[in-house]
Parts: C-alpha cells; structure tokens; sequence
C-alpha cells in the first residue's frame, strides 16, 4: 500500500500551487517610437488556482476601479535566466511580462485599436510575500 501511495504522489503532475508569485511595479511607460513617460502600473503575477498544468497562470493589473485578471502561459528560458508570460489575443491585444535576472521586467501590449501599435512598460518584479 505505502509503494502505491509513493507512485501516486511520484506520477502525480506539479502543480502551480507551488510556484512563486510576483509583484511588479513599472517606472516607465513607451508608446512605439516615442519619448518615455512616467508610470505607477502594478501587476501581480500567479499560478491560476483552477490550473491543470504548471505553466498556466494569470496577471491582475492594479488599481481597484480598474483591475483586470488576464490568463497567461509561462515560457521559461532553456538557461533559467529568465521567465516569460504571454496571453491569448484578447479582444484586439496580446499581453508579454518578461522577468529577467535581479527582477528586471518589461511588460509590453501589442494591439490594433488605431493600426498595430506597442505600448511597453520599464520596472522590476519581486517574489510576492
């Protein structure tokens, strides 16, 4: 019976509940080609509690009058320098965090609200407590 268990656990998949989660804060936010501004943007990033694999998690963006939960994949890089999240096309825009050494972060929108444009935020990302 105790071999059993053991294959069970042993075969069962890992699953994101395990995962660390990220708060990330952007400084600076770009449109296209032109000059930088400001940003406060918060995200947090997270394994999804009904996921079924551990690649499948989701972004809320801050803000309580506007917070959006957004359904992302992980991509992670083969040398485990990096993590990448990336959405479904949702509506007319496809979302992008990537997490690099040391928390550096780049979050970036692709749509084609008034032809394809790129909006792309600057900041850092920490293991959420």
């Amino acid at each position: 019976m105790r071999a059993l268990a053991a294959f069970i656990l042993l075969t069962l998949p890992a699953t994101p509940a395990a995962a660390l989660s990220y708060d990330c804060t952007y400084t600076r936010y770009c449109v296209e080609e032109r000059s930088c501004q400001p940003s406060g943007l918060t995200l947090n990033i997270r394994p999804r509690a009904e996921a079924e694999s551990p690649d499948q998690w989701e972004m809320e963006t801050g803000g309580a009058a506007s917070a959006r939960v957004i359904p992302l994949r992980q991509l992670r890089d083969p040398l485990g320098d990096s993590f990448s999240y990336v959405s479904a096309m949702e509506f007319d825009t496809i979302h992008l965090v990537s997490i690099f050494k040391r928390g550096i972060t780049r979050y970036s929108m692709h749509n084609s609200v008034e032809g394809i444009q790129s909006q792309n935020f600057h900041g850092t990302c920490v293991v959420a407590p």
